[in-house]
């Protein structure tokens, strides 16, 4: 497949977004995701960012496929954040399963299963409930415990331990977390089987509490407590530490690219709404507002930038991609605070939709790696002298 077939996928997704534009003061009021959305990107092509291009999907290797990966979710956020979110933790998981220019020297068995995964991602949803209480947004510090299983399959295990941030909950079908093996020096990647499964604990999975989020509010980003739950070993620590730098990428930007597609959405918003009104400003309201364009101008600079060096030079990218996050994060949520102090008081009513964009975009700074965590690693990677 040829980026012609990305492209036919951005035009499908434009107007599926544009439809769901028109809604959008219904959909900010929403708690729940609506399965009707998802069914619509499944039939306009984009399950296939979990496929590479050789087996008939999207995915050209980082390089050639981060521009379009980036457009979806962008594209996306402007007709609903929280529709855009969960599809991208689609493509954002297989990544693990897609960067095999990181693992050729992996074993036979798990070339294996990886196909396996590959063939699921075409007609099936996967997403990520990795995250843990106390952890800071560090998978490596799982205290999720791993168990081998009594069927005899090598892969076959159950998992006990608890986890939040599970983001589309009750709508993937497939979910990757991490665990840790008794004697294990690090965690391993599984997945788990998780649509249709009951919250009440029956099956070894209990809901903790149910996502209540001012922001990226129907997301289903619920908590759950696993107790002996069945899990699919995929990824040893030893693989991990191999297809994390693919996934720093790409998650780090698909995730910034949801919260640049709000900017847009407000930026519009907001010029509409000061329309003829620019020239009677006080003082205040120009500052503010030249502020926060240079602010909105700033983070699409960031942003672009980290697009070029992932299409320049691939998994070595991480850093970039990280400060991206970071920047973007920290730039969009001052310029929206700014954005709706010029707007005025009614940009915090509830029918205006400025006020819940605001706190959308607030959600990104505790989006994996949170903000914390991102400037350890920033801190880590930089090599240079001071």
């Amino acid at each position: 497949m040829n980026r012609e077939n990305s492209q036919s996928v951005i035009k499908n997704l434009q107007a599926i977004s544009a439809t769901f534009a028109k809604d959008t003061a219904e959909r900010q009021t929403r708690r729940e995701l609506d399965p009707a959305d998802f069914e619509q990107l499944a039939e306009a092509g984009f399950l296939l960012t979990g496929v590479p291009a050789e087996q008939g999907g999207l995915w050209r290797g980082i390089a050639e496929s981060v521009r379009d990966y980036t457009t979806m979710v962008r594209t996306l956020a402007h007709g609903d954040p929280c529709v855009a979110l969960v599809a991208t933790m689609h493509p954002a998981v297989m990544v693990y399963f897609l960067g095999c220019e990181q693992v050729n020297d992996a074993p036979q068995a798990w070339l294996a299963q990886r196909q396996s995964v590959i063939e699921l991602a075409r007609n099936h949803w996967w997403g990520t409930v990795t995250s843990e209480p106390g952890s800071g947004g560090d998978m490596l510090k799982t205290k999720t415990a791993a168990k081998k299983s009594a069927d005899g399959i090598d892969t076959s295990y159950t998992i006990s331990g608890n986890k939040h941030f599970g983001s589309g909950s009750g709508h993937a079908d497939y979910m990757i977390t991490t665990a840790r093996r008794k004697g294990a020096e690090g965690p391993d990647l599984f997945y788990l089987k998780i649509k249709d499964e009951p919250w009440d604990g029956s099956t070894g999975c209990t809901l903790a509490s149910a996502w209540d989020g001012i922001g990226m509010t129907a997301t289903q980003s619920h908590a759950f407590r696993f107790e002996n739950f069945p899990a699919t070993k995929t990824i040893t620590s030893e693989l991990l530490g191999k297809v994390s730098p693919i996934t720093a990428v790409i998650g780090n930007l698909l995730f910034a690219a949801v919260a640049m597609g709000i900017a847009d959405n407000a930026l519009s918003f907001a010029k509409d709404k000061l329309k003829g009104k620019l020239q009677n400003m006080r003082a205040y309201e120009r500052i503010e507002w030249n502020r926060c364009r240079n602010e909105i101008w700033l983070a699409q600079q960031a942003f672009d930038g980290a697009v070029r060096a992932a299409e320049a030079s691939g998994v070595s990218a991480g850093q970039a991609a990280i400060r991206c996050k970071i920047t973007v994060s920290e730039l969009l949520e001052s310029a929206l605070t700014k954005m709706s102090i010029v707007v005025g008081g009614a940009s915090f009513a509830k029918g205006m939709p400025l006020a819940q964009w605001n706190q959308d975009v607030r959600a990104l700074g505790f989006l994996r790696p949170p903000l914390p965590f991102a400037h350890d690693l920033i801190f880590d990677m930089d090599t240079d002298d001071i």
